[in-house]
């Protein structure tokens, strides 16, 4: 299994993807494409379908060719080593398990596939199933386990081999809401307490905040930002990761003017101050996340007609009503009632906690 040696300072970077370029019939999909992984990190790739999310995963555990670039793990480079040889495990979001094995034997492929005698694949085995609580399974059949059961036997087949890295291809996909929640959470400590360098590939933004400890927000083929979680959603690079992580409050306006770092903003809603660089005249993109909004005045405070209330149990969403292409939500804890569509409120904010960003015009 994997080594649990105490990680030095100097083994940090441990994973380099460096100008890593592909293309498809002749369609460049993949251009200069830098990124590092620190030794013991759990990261996600996260993006739409398409935006390259995949690729970068194929090519770093050598099931795709790399058209320029490189890819250096542990000081080695694997960039033109064959799959085989890099020591990379995959769960596939599939989890491509043998129907006609039992448990135990699925787990032991890899290692059989590598030449390890069967007698000495029990112990690695077992310890396996135990890690991931299905040594009672060992002898099932894959028909008879739930989905939930057979992610975990897919994880104990990667872990089994002891990879220096460790590749998930959506692996929650195929699974509800509560177990995907369950799994999550198991997985991460598993991966945690052994001290595993992890990437994860998905479309899920909350099972990428949830799992990792940074996230790469990828789109069109390049990365966006790459910032742990709590800076991702806080402060957003750009427009496309403030969309595609969270919800927000989103306003075109323009700036009319600036004093130092504070610049004072027109919308279509009425006026707001947001810090920020941009030059009186410029056209402007402006946020806040919805939590970050109250009922009342504020630093900045906007008369809104609510659109929707919707009541989700632990929180009660207000939607205002906004020109197209604009969006004002506001975020209350609890079930709030009182509250109904055409009636008109005040929503407030603090100034220092809008976003801006500067659009072409």
């Amino acid at each position: 299994m994997t080594d649990m040696t105490p990680i030095s300072p100097a083994d940090r970077h441990y994973l380099d993807v460096w100008g890593v370029a592909k293309s498809f019939k002749g369609t460049r999909v993949m251009s200069g494409m830098n990124f590092r992984v620190d030794r013991g990190e759990l990261v996600s790739l996260l993006g739409p379908s398409g935006c390259g999310k995949t690729t970068l995963l194929r090519i770093i555990a050598g099931l795709m060719e790399a058209d320029d670039g490189s890819v250096v793990l542990g000081g080695r480079d694997i960039t033109r080593q064959p799959a085989h040889r890099r020591n990379i495990s995959v769960v596939f979001q599939s989890y491509a398990l043998f129907p006609h094995l039992t448990v135990a034997e699925n787990v032991a492929f890899g290692l059989r596939a590598r030449g390890t005698a069967k007698s000495a694949t029990a112990a690695p085995v077992a310890e396996a199933l135990r890690l991931v609580r299905m040594s009672d399974f060992a002898d099932r059949p894959i028909a008879a386990l739930s989905g939930g059961q057979q992610q975990r036997v897919a994880v104990a087949r990667a872990l089994v081999v002891g990879p220096d890295l460790l590749l998930l291809d959506e692996p929650f996909s195929a699974l509800d809401r509560k177990l995907r929640e369950t799994m999550q959470v198991e997985l991460k400590s598993l991966l945690r307490d052994r001290g595993i360098t992890a990437i994860f590939v998905t479309h899920d933004q909350e099972e990428a905040m949830g799992v990792s400890d940074r996230i790469a927000v990828m789109n069109a083929g390049r990365i966006e930002q790459f910032a742990d979680p709590s800076t991702l959603y806080a402060r957003p690079a750009s427009p496309f990761v403030m969309d595609f992580v969270g919800l927000s409050t989103r306003l075109a306006a323009r700036v009319t003017a600036r004093d130092g770092d504070l610049l004072s903003l027109e919308t279509a809603l009425g006026p707001v101050r947001a810090p920020g660089d941009l030059a009186p005249g410029s056209a402007a993109l402006l946020a806040v996340r919805p939590e970050l909004v109250a009922l009342g005045q504020g630093e900045n405070t906007l008369s809104v007609t609510l659109e929707d209330v919707m009541v989700l149990g632990s929180k009660t969403m207000l939607h205002g009503r906004a020109p197209e292409g604009d969006r004002i939500l506001c975020e209350l804890p609890g079930i709030r009632t009182g509250l109904a569509r055409g009636e008109t409120v005040s929503l407030g904010w603090a100034v220092a906690d809008t976003l801006v960003y500067g659009v072409d015009p």
